[in-house]
């Protein structure tokens, strides 16, 4: 029987780190496999991800490019079927259908009760979708939410209660988008078709919360009132279209003869709060239509003073009253009774409150039988600050400026009078008749043959809409009150006074206004 040589130790070791090491030499390629295949495999993955991209990209230029290439009405509406269609495609959509509309190549009615159409419509509101209130089903609506620029293209393909629900609604959210309140201006007010009552307040309440007082707009308003307003029977209407106007400043004489004509026939049925806007209203455009005495009789009881809801509301019938110099002696000694006044001045916003009772007083002092109270010397109402606004800041640079070539020395000329009524003098000078100035510290001040100038400043929000620069009410009141102190008044308008203009300009003009003011009797 043959038998096995023993082998040494040291041999049998080797063998076993061989074997060994052959093993694991054959787990790591093994190993090494599995984690190349992974890779591969998610480098397929990746590829497949790519395509996908490249397939939504794809999918993105394909459906704009069929817009784009689109002719008929059909072939736009057909891209709402398409699972991949977003919101930039529904906006691009809708406007290319608007814009058709607008031109005549195709009509409104073709698409705008599809249901494809209004399916884009509604990809174009809020996220939420389930919010039954966020899904929009007309155009208009549809026109608040999108882009300015795209939504003032679609104005003109839209109906005149389409235009007037979104200037509606672009008030109440008090959206001031120029862009597109220029073009709705630009459309309502070139339509030939008239609006009915309500939606004419609607309009004039938009612009007035907006602050847009556009004219032609106002103008196509304003007629369109005068049209219907004898078959209209609704006071609050009216009273709406009576606070905007006020708001608006807008001085249209044959819509404010119209509207008072109105108020007197049906005030019966008018509640206190419309005849007291329009009250404010006169005296902020400063008009007095030939029946106002008719009207403002209601405000002729002092005794009734107490059921105008506030201490303010009176104030402001009575400043109404002083502005349109319908004041009596009994208004103007509700409001400068120490009683009244200490009730008053306990009150917010005491700075408006202020400057209306410096306004009533001094409007009292003028008056030679008036024997009431007057606010007191040493009252805290006196020291009130007035600053400008930032557009008659800038007119009064260019006052100062050119005032300072005019005159040799300071001392002719003085700047930022206080008056102690509710307004300062912008500047004031001393002239004889051939128009040599006069040193404010001279004794010849005095000589009947010197004329005391008073420089007054009217920026754009001094003037009323509608009226070529009409002066408001407040500024119409101001320069009563100067020329009571013994002024020749000199209105400066924005209009002729610019900062954009040259020096030797604005001095040619302040001399020439200064000859012909000097010539008046």
């Amino acid at each position: 029987m043959m038998r096995w040589s023993r082998m040494p130790r040291h041999f049998m070791s080797v063998v076993r780190m061989q074997s060994s090491s052959i093993t694991t030499t054959k787990l790591l390629r093994l190993d090494e496999s599995k984690a190349n295949n992974n890779i591969v495999a998610a480098a397929f993955e990746s590829l497949k991800e790519i395509d996908n991209v490249k397939s939504k990209k794809s999918s993105f230029y394909i459906i704009n490019n069929t817009i784009d290439n689109a002719t008929t009405v059909e072939e736009i509406l057909a891209i709402s079927e398409i699972g991949l269609v977003s919101k930039q495609h529904a906006l691009k959509a809708v406007s290319t259908l608007a814009e058709w509309a607008s031109s005549g190549r195709v009509k409104l009615s073709e698409f705008e009760s599809d249901m494809r159409f209004l399916k884009l419509c509604r990809m174009l509101g809020k996220e939420n979708a389930k919010d039954k209130e966020h899904l929009f089903s007309d155009l208009s609506t549809v026109l608040g939410i999108t882009g300015d620029d795209e939504a003032a293209k679609l104005i003109s393909s839209i109906s005149l209660p389409q235009m007037v629900k979104v200037l509606s609604t672009i008030g109440a959210k008090k959206k001031r988008s120029t862009t597109l309140l220029r073009s709705l201006a630009f459309n309502i007010g070139r339509c030939s078709e008239k609006m009915d009552i309500k939606q004419c307040a609607d309009v004039l309440f938009a612009l007035a919360i907006l602050n847009f007082p556009d004219e032609v707009l106002l103008e196509k308003v304003s007629a369109d009132v005068r049209s219907i307003l004898s078959s209209t029977d609704r006071p609050s209407v009216i009273g709406s279209i009576v606070t905007s106007v006020g708001i608006l400043r807008y001085r249209d004489p044959d819509l404010l003869e119209s509207l008072s004509t109105w108020l007197e026939r049906h005030i019966d049925g008018c509640k206190q709060h419309i005849l007291i806007s329009y009250l404010l209203t006169l005296a902020y455009v400063n008009y007095k239509p030939n029946n106002m005495d008719n009207i403002i009789k209601v405000f002729q009881s002092t005794k009734q003073f107490h059921d105008f809801g506030n201490l303010n509301t009176w104030l402001d019938i009575i400043w109404s009253l002083v502005v349109l110099e319908k004041a009596d002696n009994e208004h103007l000694a509700t409001v400068l009774s120490p009683d009244f006044i200490s009730s008053l001045m306990k009150l917010k916003g005491n700075r408006v409150v202020s400057i209306k009772l410096l306004n009533i007083n001094g409007y009292a002092k003028t008056k030679s039988d008036y024997k009431g109270p007057l606010l007191d010397s040493n009252s805290e109402i006196f020291k009130l600050e007035l600053m400008r606004s930032k557009d008659k800041q800038v007119l009064m640079t260019t006052l100062i400026d050119s005032l300072s070539i005019m005159f040799p020395s300071e001392n002719f000329v003085k700047t930022n009078v206080k008056t102690d009524l509710g307004f300062i003098i912008d500047a004031e000078c001393a002239l004889d008749s051939k128009l040599n100035p006069i040193p404010l510290d001279s004794s010849k001040i005095k000589s009947p043959e010197t004329h005391l100038i008073a420089f007054m400043l009217t920026g754009f929000h001094d003037t009323c809409r509608g009226c070529h620069n009409e002066p408001n009410g407040i500024t119409a009141l101001n320069t009563r009150l100067v020329h009571s102190l013994g002024y020749k008044v000199l209105a400066v308008p924005y209009t002729e006074l610019s900062a954009r203009d040259t020096l030797v300009n604005s001095v040619q003009y302040l001399k020439e206004s200064l000859k012909n003011l000097l010539s008046e009797p």
